[in-house]
């Protein structure tokens, strides 16, 4: 099989590159670059120093020639090559946000005009362990956001008590390593800015909140998420605080956590969750808490926000596109210390 990188200079693009040399079942990877066009990809990633070093190429949606493309690409870009490579048969997932959000106006409120709205309605949102099989048969697949990843992970199985959930009234309290805001330099980043320093940014209006509500709101009906996001002196991961008032004992709350992931390879369950666990892994960690005092249960969940929130879980998805096994390729083991 043949695949394509677009946009392979970021760090989103350069996990991609590194999960897919080490696939079974993946014969030839290439990736473009504008910023870095016939520079060796180990120049830039160079992790992949003798593994990849091959040239970043310049993007020729006519001189495409592959079996699926993820589109590693800032928001907004990604719809500026999906129509061509869907029209040549080529199967897409998108790693921005440009096809998550089911509705235009409200994608073109968080991020600026659609240019192809009629394919809203076609994208599969890729989340395995609750559209597995919507995937399967998917030529286009908006691979979900970081931080929404962790959310929904932690929220969906609650909704088998929607009756008992204000679900007005969930919020998202999540922390995020650097990395998760790309390879593009600024002075929010510089470490100077970010060593010994934590830091709440975009505490309303982020630009995951409404595809979080899109997603939750088909399982829990009126569900409205509150989501704020805090900078952590990480490189990686993500912890996600979800709170959930309810009448629900813990037993209850415990018993459906594991029962709706009981046989999610990717899922597990656990009594405390530390990102550490899931670092350089495409394993979601989830806990679950119950305050019976203030009738506030409370879910823990954690990704590696490069991994499952991003690459990994985009060939996760390649896996269900392409039927091949699902954990082909990300089934490495997380790391410990």
């Amino acid at each position: 099989m043949k695949a394509l990188v677009v946009g392979g200079s970021g760090y989103s693009g350069g996990e991609l590159l590194r999960i897919l040399r080490g696939h079974g079942k993946v014969d030839s990877v290439e990736a473009t670059s504008r910023t870095y066009k016939g520079k060796p990809v180990s120049d830039v990633h160079t992790n992949l120093k003798g593994i990849c070093d091959e040239t970043f190429e310049e993007y020729d949606a006519g001189k495409a020639d592959c079996d699926i493309a993820f589109l590693a690409l800032p928001h907004g870009e990604g719809m500026e090559h999906a129509p061509a490579l869907l029209q040549k048969g080529i199967k897409v997932v998108d790693l921005g946000a440009d096809y998550r959000i089911k509705d235009a106006a409200v994608y073109e409120r968080y991020y600026g005009k659609h240019k192809n709205p009629e394919l809203l309605s076609k994208a599969v949102y890729g989340l395995p362990e609750l559209f597995r099989e919507k995937i399967r048969k998917a030529q286009l697949v908006a691979n979900p956001g970081c931080y929404a990843t962790a959310a929904i992970l932690a929220i969906a199985p609650a909704s088998k008590f929607k009756d008992k959930i204000d679900a007005e009234r969930i919020i998202v309290d999540a922390k995020s390593g650097t990395s998760g805001a790309g390879v593009k330099p600024s002075e929010f980043l510089h470490h100077s800015e970010v060593a010994d320093n934590i830091k709440a940014y975009k505490v309303t209006g982020h630009r995951h909140q409404p595809e979080m509500d899109s997603i939750i709101g088909q399982l829990i009906p009126h569900a409205s998420v509150s989501f704020t996001p805090t900078l952590i002196p990480v490189v990686r991961g993500i912890l996600s605080d979800t709170h959930m008032f309810c009448k629900l004992t813990l037993d209850d709350l415990k018993r459906q956590y594991s029962e709706f992931y009981g046989k999610e390879r990717f899922v597990r369950i656990v009594e405390n969750v530390y990102t550490k666990n899931v670092l350089y892994s495409n394993y979601c960690d989830i806990s679950v808490h119950l305050d019976d005092e203030k009738g506030r249960a409370v879910i823990v969940s954690a990704i590696d926000n490069l991994v499952k929130g991003a690459a990994g879980q985009a060939v996760q998805n390649m896996n269900l596109m392409m039927g091949y096994g699902e954990a082909e390729g990300i089934d490495s083991l997380p790391y410990h210390p």
